[in-house]
Formats: structure tokens, C-alpha cells, sequence
């Protein structure tokens, strides 16, 4: 989609390209980050991070204007018909919602880590279409500015295939109670860039699609505990004329498909781990973000405050990354 004379002078100058064919789709997401480490944990705290109400007002005050809050709404839910979500855990999402909105901030709410889901995924299908149907019905009356993301990186025995029969099936599930909610769907293989690809788009007029972005995995992952075997890369730095030369390649592909389809694009999840080398870090991240509005897809950085974070909640000051995605 890119002229290659503008993939030229990015690799010349290092800089992200500022051409772009786009779709004409308006973005209801922007300049976003995920409050990562929090509320997808089995219980909000157990991972380092509870939410504070402090945090939407900064990240507004900082110039994002959405916030992505990751929620294990499967480990508040009852295992047996009807599925009742835990009415104390509603009114800690309501809050946490209400002080996200305070702040002028959209918010996008998903489902993350349904584990269950996963490996057994036909076992599980009544239970996450009861559970949209709870949050759906909760928040039909909250305005356009919460979003709903159908299901975070289907993976394992959710195959892109089976995915591709589930989601219309929670997209019907929210549509009973949210007619023209947006909701943000993605393909498969994790919520990857070629699960977007491959994906089979859903009919629905208020879409917004999402894929999340950590390539190179060696160099955005090296050293990640969660992760088997990535110590071996730590040290791995980034910015050569071949690593801009891919993530303007892969990023194309994101911008390419959004225009072909008018669909516009989130770019739902990017980041690298705090262990890599921190020049490196710096040049990805920017370099990422960069090439994703060039593309003309929005973004979500993952994540606020935590291992990849950009905010310190002990000095509560933010480092040295928030420059790369707010520039000032």
C-alpha cells in the first residue's frame, strides 16, 4: 500500500512513514493504553496492581483518550446455569468504569483470560454467551463512549476456525441488549495480525477491529518469566534498516486491510518487556507507533504500569516511554 519510495526514506531516516492510504472509517480509539496486570488476574491485586482512581485522570491529563481494561469476568461467574456473574464484582467494575468515563476517557471492556474457553472451547460456549448477556444487559443504558471486545486472543483448542463460528455468536448475544454498541472483534492465533487477516468478518455495522502486535516476539518477550526459553534472548537490540523494513511490512498489511474492508483498525496490544535493552525499547516503540497512524490505525499500548509499563505507581511519575507515544 506504501510507495516504496516512502518505505525508502523511512529506512534512510528512521522515521515511520507519514503516508498512508486509510480507511475513511472514523476511529473510536485512538491514543489508548490497557491497565494491564489488574483486573485479569484470578483476583484484582493477586498480580501487583488493584486499580486506583487517580490513574484515569492521569492518563487523560497525559493525552490518551482510552483506556483498555483487560477483565476475567469467567473467574466471577458461577460454573452452573444460568452462569451469574458476582454482584460484588459488578459494582467493582461500575466503579472502575464511572471513574474511567469521569475522566472524558472511553473505555473498552473484554472478556481476557477465559482459560476454560480455550481448552474447551464447545464446553464453554453457553457460558461466555450467558456472560455477554449479563454485561450486556449491565451496561445497555452506559453511553457509546464503553466498548466491547468479544474475547481476548482466542488460542489453543479455539482455532481461528472455531472462533470464526463463536463470534457472531457473541456479537448476536450483545446486540440483544446494545443494538449499536461498537464492539471490537479479531481473528484468531492469538488476536495475531494474521489471525486479522484470515479472519471472517462479521456482519455488523458498528465494528471495530483489533489485532495486537509484538513482533519481533525474540526481542519484545526476551527474558519474559511467563514465557519458556526466552532468557536465551536477552541482549537481542532493535533498530537496523531490516527491523524498520519489517514492522513497516507487517504494519502495511494492517492499513491495507482496513481500507480494502472499511473497517477501521486497533492496533490492540504492542509492547516490549522492561528486561530488553532500553535504547532499543525506546526506538521500537516509537517506531511502532509511528507506522500504526501513518497506517491509520489506532492504538493501545500494553501496558500502564506494570512489566512493560510507562508509569511508576510507587513515584507515580511517568518514565521515559511515555514521550515515544505522546510525543510532546
Amino acid at each position: 500500500m506504501l510507495p516504496k519510495l516512502i518505505v525508502l526514506l523511512v529506512l534512510l531516516v528512521g522515521v515511520a512513514p507519514t503516508v498512508s492510504a486509510q480507511s475513511s472509517a472514523p476511529l473510536p480509539v485512538e491514543r489508548c493504553v490497557n491497565l494491564g496486570n489488574m483486573l485479569e488476574a484470578p483476583n484484582e491485586g493477586e498480580w501487583g496492581l488493584s486499580v486506583e482512581e487517580y490513574y484515569f485522570q492521569t492518563i487523560a491529563d497525559a493525552g490518551f483518550d482510552a483506556v483498555r481494561i483487560p477483565t476475567k469476568w469467567s473467574g466471577h461467574a458461577d460454573f452452573e446455569p444460568p452462569y451469574t456473574i458476582d454482584p460484588n464484582f459488578f459494582a467493582r467494575m461500575d466503579e472502575v468504569i464511572g471513574w474511567a468515563l469521569d475522566a472524558n476517557l472511553t473505555v473498552i471492556l473484554n472478556i481476557h483470560h477465559y482459560d476454560e474457553l480455550a481448552w474447551e472451547p464447545e464446553a464453554h460456549l453457553g457460558r461466555v454467551l450467558a456472560l455477554w448477556d449479563q454485561i450486556g444487559a449491565h451496561y445497555a443504558d452506559y453511553p457509546d463512549t464503553l466498548i466491547f471486545e468479544a474475547m481476548n486472543e482466542p488460542n489453543s483448542a479455539l482455532t481461528p476456525e472455531l472462533w470464526d463460528t463463536m463470534q457472531p455468536q457473541v456479537i448476536a448475544a450483545i446486540r440483544a441488549t446494545n443494538p449499536e454498541r461498537t464492539i471490537i472483534v479479531g481473528g484468531g492465533y492469538w488476536n495475531s495480525l494474521d489471525g486479522l487477516l484470515e479472519m471472517a468478518i462479521p456482519q455488523d455495522d458498528h465494528l471495530l477491529a483489533t489485532f495486537h502486535f509484538y513482533d519481533p516476539f525474540e526481542f519484545t518477550h526476551q527474558g519474559a518469566e511467563w514465557v519458556e526459553g526466552m532468557d536465551v534472548y536477552l541482549g537481542t537490540l532493535w533498530g537496523s534498516a531490516s527491523d524498520l523494513a519489517f514492522i513497516t511490512e507487517r504494519l502495511d498489511l494492517a492499513g491495507d486491510w482496513s481500507a480494502r474492508t472499511g473497517i477501521p483498525v486497533l492496533m490492540g496490544e504492542f509492547g516490549a518487556y522492561s528486561r530488553a535493552d532500553q535504547a532499543s525499547r525506546l526506538k521500537w516503540t516509537a517506531f511502532v507507533r509511528e507506522t500504526a497512524e501513518a497506517e491509520g490505525l489506532g492504538w493501545c499500548y500494553w501496558e500502564f504500569g506494570a512489566g512493560f509499563g510507562i508509569f511508576d505507581t510507587g513515584t507515580r511519575q511517568y518514565n521515559d516511554l511515555l514521550p515515544t507515544l505522546i510525543p510532546e
